[in-house]
């Protein structure tokens, strides 16, 4: 091998040692870079635990600790037709979860199937909480309401008050949000764990508004993420903090909570193609917790289900009662979605949320005293919709339950 051929071999050869060396470099970067975000979403998802545990304990502190049919089993023996008859639908359904139904504010029916945590041999009852996913948009709604009575804002403000960063938000008002009639889309799935007011600035950053679906109903979650970071800008307070101090503490909901807080009343989701099988557990990640702030973080029991939905709908927890009917548009004979509910038949309204394995449907009267309510921690919707969701189930048991004066 002559000079020039051993000059070319070790210009190689520096070469492949340079770009080695790069490539390590560039791993060993990459993996710091990992392990940072690592630590930033630990450390992102302790601050927001603790920001919401101070606020749950100062509730916990103040609420009262009583125990009510809502939150005790009820076979229906009073009403054994019934009974008899929605057990075995529920049976059928397969289902895993609580359900519930009150008639004239009396509890009628009131039973859990299944597990609430199959590892630990613990079964689900009525005290159980279940992640309630899109369920949670009503109370948010109401929260909105809270502080128009107070004067921070008016159903009437456009979004560019509050987000004119966002192209087009001179278009649409609180109203249209409520309503999910803003034509605002944007899927919020960020890379990292992200605090309360991240959440709300990376919204403002996915918001897109398409002036053709202004005033047309399209259900987008990220519509209520920007009236909770609107809530968050006119009262200084999280949203948590909020939830706590108008929703929990003065309904004394002893079974309510959120996702990122861990408690022996919490169940596992579960999923599968067919109700029952607890092979596939899955607890939600602290990132999409994080980013369901004010759409579907929020967990509860059937009961405190009924006493919250009970409540939005009487506009108790108002300044003013008839603010509800406001919020809920309930003197429209076509209001579609109005405030966090849907509409039903003009004799009530109704909610239903889908996500990490678990489903949760709840259907009230006009006056808010008759209600069904079905929470289950055992549904996966890509594989078990449309044959195994309660849906319709807990739909169909109320109009049923509602139209009849007396059950049997």
């Amino acid at each position: 091998m002559n000079k020039r051929n051993l000059g070319h071999w070790a210009i190689l050869a520096t070469v492949i040692v340079g770009i080695t060396g790069l490539v390590i470099g560039m791993h060993e970067i990459d993996t710091k870079d990992q392990q940072a975000v690592h630590t930033t979403n630990k450390l992102h998802a302790k601050q927001t635990r603790q920001e919401i545990a101070y606020d749950a304990l100062r509730s916990n502190q103040l609420r009262q600790k009583k125990k009510t049919a809502l939150d005790k089993q009820n076979k229906g023996q009073k009403h054994p037709q019934f009974a008899a008859r929605f057990t075995k639908s529920l049976k059928a359904k397969k289902f895993v979860g609580t359900a519930l139904v009150v008639k004239n504010n009396k509890v009628v029916y009131q039973r859990s199937f299944g597990k609430a945590n199959a590892k630990k041999q613990r079964a689900n009852q009525p005290t159980s909480q279940f992640l309630i996913n899109s369920i949670q948009k009503s109370i948010t709604g109401m929260l909105i309401m809270r502080a128009a009575q107070a004067g921070q804002l008016h159903l009437t403000d456009k979004l560019s008050k509050y987000y004119p960063q966002i192209k087009g938000s001179n278009r649409v008002t609180i109203r249209q949000m409520l309503n999910m009639e803003a034509g605002i889309s944007g899927d919020l799935n960020p890379g990292a764990t992200l605090t309360e007011p991240a959440v709300y600035k990376y919204a403002a950053q996915q918001a897109r508004i398409n002036r053709t679906k202004i005033n047309q109903f399209n259900y987008q979650p990220i519509c209520y993420t920007l009236l909770a970071g609107i809530l968050r800008k006119v009262t200084h307070e999280s949203y948590y903090g909020l939830y706590y101090e108008h929703v929990v503490t003065p309904l004394n909901l002893n079974h309510s909570s959120f996702a990122q807080l861990k408690h022996p009343g919490t169940t596992i989701g579960y999923s599968g193609t067919v109700p029952g099988n607890y092979s596939q557990p899955h607890v939600p990640s602290a990132k999409d917790m994080a980013v369901q702030i004010a759409t579907g973080n929020a967990t509860m029991s059937a009961g405190d289900v009924f006493r919250t939905e009970r409540a939005l709908i009487q506009g108790t927890l108002l300044k003013k009662r008839s603010g509800a009917n406001i919020l809920h548009q309930s003197k429209s004979t076509t209001a579609h979605y109005a405030g966090g509910m849907y509409h039903l038949d003009r004799i009530g309204y109704y909610g239903h949320g889908v996500g990490d394995d678990y489903e949760g449907t709840y259907a009230l009267s006009r006056n808010g005293k008759t209600g069904v309510v079905l929470l289950s921690n055992n549904y996966y919707k890509g594989g078990m919709y449309p044959t195994w969701s309660t849906e319709d189930l807990a739909l169909n048991t109320f109009r049923n339950v509602n139209a009849v004066s007396k059950l049997y």
